[in-house]
């Protein structure tokens, strides 16, 4: 019988070795061959029909899944390069591929066949997506808990200077890729950036900027349903009670159309500044009031 568990566990392709190790006999593997259950895309490799097709281009080109491809997988900002990045080893024999970046530097060897490790994906993004891009993968690397700073900084021991610089610069506390690219943005304009602000009656805030004027970023995937819509207004209810500045963005703009948040983000700034002003000195500022 097929251990579907092991397959599972390991990404839904595994090594004839894998499977006999787990008590599958040959027998019972050209059978489920026969029967549909498995597919064998390489002698000896075997994978179940619902494998990931990323997964499966990636071994039949006999390489596995690295960079922005792999931090995808796991569950990490990946940026806006769709090719498909494929590590090998130096001078393993690599199979046919169309539009793929490869990298060929040594190879951890992980249980799975078709991604690299996790410290190998890091590695690899260091050295090669851009310092924007990298920086935000680290940073959700950090969010998640597969890393901490220390070991990954440990992890880049070794890489090119420049990778190494890029872990100085991951902070934890975005829960996206596009918190930690906002971050980052604001924070080469000189602008002073906390992440997940805890507010009292609101809860956590995505970011505060300047200590004044508290930044919620909208993904879809997490804020598109009415149960999101009607949260998200009643914390911006409860801020606006509190009479902070406020400001909702959401994700596709910062990606699409950074210049028009930037300078809802700098207006909101300089209106906060200049009613606080008002407020401490109402005459002197009577005429800038709008």
């Amino acid at each position: 019988m097929i251990d579907e568990r092991t397959l599972q566990r390991l990404g839904g392709i595994a090594t004839v070795h894998q499977l006999r190790a787990s008590g599958t006999s040959a027998e019972e593997l050209t059978a489920a061959v026969r029967g549909g259950a498995l597919r064998r895309i390489r002698k000896g490799i075997y994978t179940l029909p619902s494998a990931p097709r990323e997964a499966v281009v990636a071994v039949t080109a006999r390489g596995r899944l690295s960079c922005v491809s792999a931090a995808r997988t796991y569950g990490l900002w990946s940026g806006s390069d769709s090719r498909m990045h494929l590590q090998y080893a130096p001078h393993a024999r690599a199979g046919p591929a169309t539009g793929q970046v490869r990298h060929w530097v040594p190879t951890e060897q992980g249980p799975e066949l078709w991604r690299v490790t996790p410290a190998d994906c890091l590695r690899a993004v260091a050295r090669c997506a851009d310092e924007e891009t990298a920086v935000a993968v680290f940073d959700t690397a950090l969010s998640a808990g597969l890393v901490n700073p220390i070991s990954l900084r440990r992890i880049l021991a070794g890489q090119p200077l420049k990778a190494q610089a890029r872990a100085v610069l991951a902070r934890p506390g975005s829960e996206s890729g596009v918190e930690s690219i906002v971050r980052q943005r604001l924070q080469a304009l000189g602008h002073l950036v906390e992440q997940q602000v805890h507010v009292a009656g609101v809860g956590r805030v995505d970011m505060r900027v300047d200590g004044v004027l508290y930044l919620e970023i909208d993904g879809f995937a997490f804020h598109g349903d009415r149960e999101a819509f009607e949260r998200d207004r009643a914390r911006d209810a409860a801020l606006g009670a509190r009479g902070v500045a406020r400001l909702r963005v959401s994700a596709a703009h910062v990606q699409h159309d950074w210049a028009t948040v930037l300078r809802a983000i700098e207006s909101t700034l300089a209106h906060s500044v200049n009613s606080q002003e008002a407020r401490d000195h109402p005459g002197a500022l009577a005429c800038s009031m709008y």
